[in-house]
């Protein structure tokens, strides 16, 4: 059955793939907006930002708060607090997380790919046989066809 075989998608490779470099710049150009905004908004306040991965062993929180510029409403300003992932690693667990996402999306789609495939296959099968009842019934059907229908199916 060569329609089931493993074969390499031809998706995948994707040329709108990210580069750790575009995520990293992506993510600094959002702080910069962020901070701006702040700025120009002079109350944008916020506590926390909840982030927990996936996985269960790296589940952490990262304090808005503690990023340079921000300031809690408990926290005297002056003091500082050490953030807890560097914008390096930020950039870093969000192409670990496009990345697991982009597989499991991949996943699917041969899942489906396949299935569906299948499922054309199997109609096909029942057309041609159908087709080749409804031309020669029960009569013996002739040689040259016999033959061509083995090795078309044996080339499927």
């Amino acid at each position: 059955m060569k329609y089931l075989s493993m074969e390499p998608s031809p998706f995948g490779e994707s040329s709108s793939r990210l580069s750790a470099e575009q995520i990293l710049n992506s993510i600094k150009q959002e702080y910069k907006r962020i901070q701006k905004r702040k700025h120009l908004d002079g109350g944008y306040q916020q506590t926390e930002c909840c982030y927990s991965p996936e996985s269960p062993s790296q589940s952490s929180t990262m304090n808005v708060s503690s990023m340079p510029g921000t300031s809690s409403g408990g926290v005297s300003p002056t003091r500082r607090e050490q953030p807890l992932f560097t914008l390096r690693q930020v950039g870093m667990i969000c192409e670990r997380l496009l990345k697991e996402r982009e597989d499991k999306v991949r996943e699917e789609y041969e899942e489906t790919l396949t299935s569906k495939l299948a499922e054309q296959y199997d109609t096909f099968v029942k057309f041609t046989h159908d087709q080749l009842m409804r031309r020669f019934g029960e009569q013996p059907w002739p040689m040259f066809l016999l033959l061509y229908v083995s090795t078309v199916i044996s080339l499927l």
